[in-house]
């Protein structure tokens, strides 16, 4: 007897056991999961795409909770000095030399640390030289156990990261790091905000530094993360070998989690600041977040999908009324920190309307607990989810590597199921049917209670903006707690997007180009169709279309309507459709479109499925002859765009920013800043007529098609909703306003009051060119890659001057030929002329010396990457059509562009900086002041 017992108790464990084993999520088994003796973990994949490239990550299992107090900051520290010297690498030869095979410090070069975790990321490494690949993994290697921590660099660093600090420091950091000591209160959440202590910064001991580096860079704590075009099996031999090397730590500190403390009462945080300009309402319902994470919570996860899309349906319906108090509002169920989870609201609040923002967010979410949502509701939610993971699979062939890296970055640090699509795609089409709406409507008890709640409130400090108390919160929260609401109402609109169906139009001319790959039409109507099939996704299609035009073609005092005309029309719906009832029937197909009234032109740009391209196109159709732009949705619309400029002065940056836009117009009327007093020029019906007369007239439109598209299987939905619209001929282009830069060098400085003492230079050059010339282009856009690697060198890393030194570069064709060379960076007021000068100072170098042999072969290696990953991108592609026709761009330019890169060389950039920069310019700084002064723009006026 006691023998069989044990026998039947073995059975029932065993059963019991292959239970809980059958309500584990499986891992992919496209992913090879392996952990070293020494604790390390890594995650390969092979996936080509995009092709010759490969993501490379080290993911480390600690952030700022872990700091000593007198550590403050320095997780964030212990990434910066990553790049300054390692192992293998000296001082910044890890930067020099992956930008030498055509990477970029900042895009594909980067780390990042959050309160619970440091991740480093080499993004888009060529991996068709395998020394590419050996290299990386040697960063990563030396990252992870061997950086040098030079007492010289890290002295560097800490100018680089005060000036990081100073840049953080905007109005929503200031009041966020005081409201997290009550929502995250009695935890290290609330002491430790990752940048860190200043004082503690700029003076602490290099051994503490090196001590939070020792104690917590340990194999047991990280994971190496590779997925890319490579051989998983060699990967995971390199891996073994070089990571193998490093020993388990003895006797390590252990790693805890920073617990954040439950309590029963509401806490109330409400926090003002000059510069403020949003007043935000934000409620938190804190909820422990799962343990086990099986089959169970993988369900649970499509529920909380579910619940967020039907909320977030009826704060968008909300929106559409003109006497609603918020600007935007949004409701959702996520992981806070990692020992915590909350259901979250979050609202812009109008000014002075914060109270009853609050009220009805609270309200909203009571009419969901009280009386659930209704059967319509979940099945419009339910047919979304499906699309979406529909979509997934069907492009799960062809996923971008850098997709793949945050499920296996979440499965090492919380132990999220990473089962693939294959198995997301099965699982949902299973589970998502049996989601009763009595599940759902629980969903609402269980998340908004009374315990473990925090309301938050932020906006300006300011006269005329009324910030309430905390007791007056509390009365709002209590008020709207027990006041009787209503059941939603869910209204539908059944009947077709278009009612009648358009005849087809003729095409008269067709076209093929074989080594583009395009196939081109023009209907009868005027309108021309470019279509480029491509095999880069399965289950994308991606549109644009223009038309010469825009606003350029209405005068000053209409010059506000048609900027929004195409906004209003986004907001009103279509046809028969207001939006609120268009977004419910296009519920379950994966559609986009945006319509654009611009200054040279109008168009549209929009995405979409093989499934559901005849939903795009009768959208199109639609935008054409029945466009609504209605009363009521104008007057919300532009109630809340009103509400979100009426602050924006309060912003030191608005001065400079609005400077830099009247200045660099030499003054032009038609180039104001946007201002809530300037709305009041724009009324209703100047939108409809403009809205009308810009897409009235289809026959100047080319329409552009790329992706999962055959052309003759869409010839027939193309011909009825495109080739069938009305027949209008009109001759129309763009006008030129004759709007240009000043002549001569322009130097203004400007003072406003700062919380934070901060200066920012801005230096804009401007002036003519041959746009048709496609290696001046060229010669332009490397000239300003030079002088990226140049500042960061010497403003960033040689005088710790700033976090980062921003260059860009904008040309245009129209409405004439010109571009617009942009530098600046934030800094310590006191260092603003001396950084100044080094930008001057560079440029006149590289007129003089031209690049450095090593910064120029960076450049041209990058733009030989980025061309070659271009080339397997719809949008790129997209793109490439509409310059061809807009611009008069030839084919030749991109077939022959490998050819012109390999041309580049130093003699032509040294002539292209003497060429694009001259003497002509625009210098603004902008300076704290000590005393307060008016508020008011000086660039309203042309004094200054």
């Amino acid at each position: 007897m006691k023998k069989f017992f044990l026998f039947a108790l073995a059975l029932i464990i065993m059963g019991l056991s292959a239970q809980a084993q059958q309500k584990k999520v499986p891992m992919d088994p496209d992913v090879i999961v392996g952990k070293l003796d020494n604790g390390l973990t890594y995650y390969i994949r092979k996936n080509a795409q995009p092709e010759n490239r490969a993501e490379f990550y080290l993911i480390v299992n600690a952030g700022a909770t872990l700091e000593n107090p007198d550590q403050n900051g320095l997780a964030h520290f212990c990434e910066h000095m990553a790049f300054n010297g390692t192992e293998h690498f000296e001082k910044h030869d890890i930067i020099n030399y992956l930008q030498s095979i055509g990477m970029k410090f900042g895009p594909e070069i980067n780390a990042f640390t959050s309160h619970d975790v440091t991740a480093y990321m080499l993004q888009k490494v060529p991996t068709d030289v395998p020394e590419n690949i050996d290299t990386s993994l040697l960063v990563l290697y030396d990252w992870a156990g061997g950086v040098s921590y030079e007492e010289e660099e890290i002295d560097n660093e800490r100018g680089v990261i005060h000036e990081e600090w100073r840049s953080r420091r905007s109005p929503d950091f200031r009041m966020s790091t005081r409201y997290n000591k009550v929502l995250y209160k009695d935890s290290k959440y609330a002491t430790h905000d990752v940048i860190g202590d200043i004082d503690i910064i700029d003076n602490f001991e290099y051994e503490t530094l090196r001590s939070f580096y020792n104690d917590w860079y340990r194999p047991d704590l990280q994971a190496i993360v590779a997925v890319g075009d490579f051989d998983p099996q060699l990967i995971e031999k390199k891996i073994k070998e070089l990571f193998s090397q490093r020993p388990a730590v003895e006797s390590p500190r252990p790693r805890t989690y920073s617990e954040v403390p439950g309590h029963e009462e509401t806490l109330i945080a409400v926090e003002t600041d000059p510069e403020a300009t949003n007043t935000m309402v934000q409620v938190y319902y804190k909820h422990d977040p799962a343990k086990d994470k099986g089959m169970d919570y993988y369900r649970e996860s499509l529920k909380q999908q579910l619940y967020n899309s039907m909320v977030n349906a009826r704060l968008g319906e909300l929106l559409q009324q003109e006497s609603n108090p918020f600007i935007y509002g949004v409701s959702v169920y996520t992981s806070l920190v990692r020992t915590k989870d909350a259901y979250i609201l979050f609202a812009l609040a109008k000014n002075n309307q914060v109270l009853p923002t609050l009220e009805t967010m609270i309200t909203e979410n009571q009419k969901v607990k009280r009386f659930g949502f209704t059967e319509g509701e979940l099945e419009r939610a339910k047919s979304d989810v499906l699309a979406q993971i529909e979509k997934q699979y069907n492009d799960r062939n062809k996923r971008k590597s850098a997709e793949y890296i945050w499920e296996y970055l979440n499965n090492f640090l919380e132990n999220e199921p990473v089962p693939g699509v294959e198995f997301d795609y099965e699982f949902t089409q299973e589970e998502l049917p049996g989601i009763s709406l009595d599940e759902m409507n629980q969903l609402a008890k269980n998340w908004i209670t009374d315990e473990n709640r925090v309301v938050i409130i932020t906006g300006p400090e300011k006269e005329g903006v009324e910030i309430p108390t905390s007791e007056e919160v509390m009365a709002a929260i209590n008020k709207a707690d027990n006041t009787e609401v209503e059941a939603y109402v869910d209204k539908f609109v059944d009947r077709p997007l278009v009612e009648e169906v358009p005849d087809a139009g003729s095409i008269v001319s067709s076209s093929v180009d074989e080594e583009l790959g395009t196939t081109s039409w023009t209907f009868e109507n005027g309108v021309q169709v470019v279509l480029k099939p491509t095999d880069f996704r399965d289950d994308e299609i991606l549109m644009s279309a223009y038309s010469l035009g825009g606003t350029s073609l209405y005068p000053n005092d209409e010059l506000i309507s048609a900027q929004f005309a195409s906004d209003i029309a986004d907001q009103s719906g279509l046809g028969a459709f207001d939006r609120i009832a268009l977004d419910k029937a296009l519920s379950g197909k994966m559609v986009r479109l945006y319509n654009y009234i611009r200054g040279n032109e109008e168009g549209m740009s929009g995405s979409t499925t093989p499934k559901d391209l005849e939903a795009l196109l009768q959208l199109v159709y639609l935008n054409f002859t029945d466009p609504r732009i209605d009363d009521q949705a104008f007057k919300a619309f532009m109630s809340r765009i009103k509400a979100s400029l009426q602050n924006r002065s309060s912003n030191p940056m608005t001065t400079l920013m609005d400077s830099a836009q009247v200045i660099g117009a030499n003054y032009h009327p038609r180039v104001k800043p946007l201002t809530a007093e300037r709305l009041e020029e724009a009324n209703a019906d100047d939108m409809r007529y403009i809205f009308e007369e810009r897409f009235g007239d289809p026959s100047g439109f080319t329409f552009y098609f790329v992706g999962n598209i055959n052309p003759e299987e869409a010839k027939p939905l193309i011909s009825t909703y495109i080739g069938g619209l009305p027949k209008v001929k009109r001759n129309e282009s763009y006008k030129d306003h004759g709007i240009r830069p000043p002549e001569g060098v322009v130097e203004k400085t400007f003072k406003r009051p700062m919380e934070t003492p901060k200066a920012t230079v801005y230096i804009e050059f401007n002036d003519e060119f041959d746009y048709d010339n496609a290696y001046d282009r060229m010669l332009l856009s490397s000239v300003i890659d030079v002088l990226d690697i140049r500042y960061t060198e010497t403003i960033r890393e040689e005088e710790g001057g700033t976090y980062g030194v921003r260059c860009s570069v904008r040309q245009s064709k129209f409405p004439y030929e010109h571009y617009t060379v942009t530098i600046y960076f934030d800094c310590d007021p006191e260092n603003a002329d001396n950084l100044k000068d080094i930008v001057y100072r560079e440029i006149e170098k590289l007129k003089k010396e031209g690049p450095a042999a090593k910064d120029l072969k960076g450049v041209k290696e990058n733009l030989l990457k980025t061309y070659r990953e271009s080339l397997k991108e719809n949008r790129s592609w997209l793109k490439k059509l509409e310059k061809m026709d807009k611009y008069g761009t030839p084919a030749e330019e991109y077939k022959n562009y490998e050819q012109m890169v390999e041309k580049l060389n130093a003699k032509d950039i040294k002539k292209a900086a003497k060429r694009f920069f001259g003497k002509d310019h625009i210098e603004l700084i902008l300076l704290p002041e000590s005393t307060e002064n008016s508020k008011k723009n000086p660039m309203l006026d042309k004094q200054g």
